[in-house]
């Protein structure tokens, strides 16, 4: 049959049915409930809508509809930066001039046409607010100030970065980086240094293929197509979005199964009560979200900063347990601090890990390195390694049991102890009372700067986010290389030399990579998940294929 008779068949079928019931779309025998609507069950009302302030996954989901930046990525490509507002662009010798040429005949949602000038407002802007609420501007404040953007024409922007920076396209591909209608913010209240803007938190006025409907706290926000938007409505795509916050899994786990919901956050602990149910299908894949154990080398326990301490301890660590009991299989093996997905993750040993759960190589070198066991069959005469993990974390309190029960075979007396998050926090960043201490991190953008300068760097160049107190001068000086050359081989050749040196010396026993588990309805159509944009609704439509 002809394409074309193929979709007006479909779509007079599904137009008979809405006469008829009111209740959907029937294709192929099989009822889609609101065809033309997209309905996520999720978790966490979002904190605000302004783009310059926003840094939780709520408020950046619904951000990434509505409003659109430079460049883009699309599908599940994460190494690829795609034109979106800007058509083109090239970059000086020296890495710092970026120049820009701007899509035209763009409209903001409220018929406002987009120019060069909303570019520089937009930048500037986040450098002047300076994220009074959540600090999201430093990802533009570390290579950007308020000298960089400059207006060549209507349709160019120039940006001069402070210093080179190789994933400044990354940085912009970033929510924080969305370009706002400078005329709707002047209207309503403008940028203040150091002030969030009311008005903006609540409303949103963007390029992207959505605009607000309404947004009724801690129930939904509902998004409406964009009838200006630049990438027009030719094709499939969904008119409506509804973004459902559901806090009880029960509640996430019926809307799905009763088709009322289209996608639904399921945790992990409820994998199996929804897999294989019927209408539903699901997905896994890495996403780069990390987990990670901290090794204090700024202890009271003085046997912390022996580089051989830890190297036997990242041997004593049982990483299949972590994958099997704490995480039921959905964590996979982390090399290093760069995460599988992103780019130069083969420098870390071409992605294989140096460690592997191996008792007797544990006590091998902690004999060696002069920690024997006493008469009553303890190391460091006894001394208490002290193992935190935070309260009501189930995947890393069975780790932590795990862990000491590994130690104890080893002769190392153990304490396991779990503490709220301000109190962990606490004892993390002021004091030297711990020596080890379960964490993760979730990226800020798609480059592994965004991993290995806060994991790995010193303090002395602004990194060790975790107060772990490591420092090597050498990779210090090879991160910051790195982290301020735009050519790929220069980064290439930093990271591996980076990783050689401190995969041997770790402040930070590399446990795993979360995996992505999604669930969604069969008739929804277009989605392949994207460890940094996790949801583009612009691409999804709901059919049966």
């Amino acid at each position: 049959m002809d394409e074309k008779m193929k979709i007006f068949l479909t779509a007079g079928i599904c137009l008979v049915m809405v006469l008829v019931s009111l209740s959907g779309c029937v294709q192929q025998g099989k009822s889609i409930k609101n065809p033309n609507t997209i309905v996520n069950y999720t978790i966490g009302d979002p904190k605000t809508l302004d783009p310059a302030d926003a840094y939780d996954s709520a408020s950046i989901d619904i951000i990434n509809q509505i409003y659109d930046r430079l460049v883009m990525y699309k599908g599940g490509d994460t190494s690829t930066f795609y034109p979106a507002l800007a058509i083109n662009w090239t970059v000086s010798n020296d890495s710092k001039v970026w120049t820009f040429h701007l899509r035209k005949g763009v409209k903001f949602s409220n018929g406002n046409p987009f120019t060069a000038e909303d570019v520089k407002y937009s930048f500037d802007r986040v450098l002047i607010m300076n994220s009074p609420e959540s600090g999201v501007a430093w990802i533009l404040s570390q290579c950007m100030d308020l000298n960089s953007t400059k207006v060549l024409d209507n349709y160019t922007v120039q940006i001069t970065l402070t210093q080179p920076y190789g994933g400044f396209l990354a940085l912009i591909a970033f929510s924080v980086a969305s370009i706002v209608d400078k005329e709707t913010v002047e209207a309503h209240g403008g940028v203040v240094a150091n002030t969030t803007n009311e008005w903006m938190k609540e409303h949103a006025v963007g390029t992207g293929p959505y605009k607000l409907d309404h947004w009724t706290h801690k129930t939904e926000v509902v998004l409406v197509k964009n009838e200006y938007y630049w990438g027009g409505w030719e094709g499939k795509h969904v008119d409506r979005v509804v973004i459902k916050i559901a806090e009880e899994a029960a509640t996430r786990i019926l809307a799905l199964k009763n088709g009322d919901a289209d996608f639904a956050y399921i945790p992990l602990a409820n994998v199996e009560d929804v897999k294989g149910a019927e209408g539903i299908s699901y997905s896994i894949g890495p996403s780069y979200n990390v987990v990670l154990g901290i090794l204090n080398t700024k202890s009271d326990n003085k046997f912390m900063a022996n580089k051989n301490v830890r190297k036997a301890l990242s041997y004593a660590f049982n990483y299949d347990s972590a994958i099997k009991d704490a995480y039921n299989g959905y964590l996979t093996r982390l090399p290093g601090a760069i995460p599988k997905g992103m780019p130069y993750y083969d420098t870390q040993n071409n992605g294989t890990p140096v460690y592997n759960y191996n008792l007797t190589k544990a006590e091998e070198i902690l004999d060696a390195a002069g920690y024997t066991k006493n008469d009553d069959g303890y190391r460091f005469n006894g001394t208490t390694f002290r193992i935190f993990y935070n309260a009501g974390n189930e995947e890393r309190q069975k780790m932590a049991l795990s862990f000491q029960q590994e130690l104890t075979k080893i002769g190392v007396v153990s304490s396991v102890t779990s503490e709220g998050w301000p109190q962990l926090l606490h004892r993390m960043f002021s004091t030297t009372d711990w020596d080890f201490i379960f964490m993760g991190w979730m990226p800020d953008y798609n480059d592994p700067d965004d991993y290995i300068y806060p994991f790995i760097g010193s303090a002395d160049i602004g990194g060790d986010t975790f107060n772990h107190g490591w420092k090597n001068e050498t990779v210090d000086q090879l991160i910051l290389k790195a982290k301020y050359s735009a050519d790929p081989e220069v980064r290439r050749d930093a990271y591996e030399k980076a990783f050689q040196i401190y995969i041997n010396d770790p402040p930070i026993i590399f446990i795993g990579q979360n995996m992505q588990v999604h669930f969604q309805r069969d008739w929804v159509q277009g989605y392949v998940y994207n460890p940094v944009v996790e949801f583009y609704y612009y691409d999804y439509y709901k059919a049966y294929e």
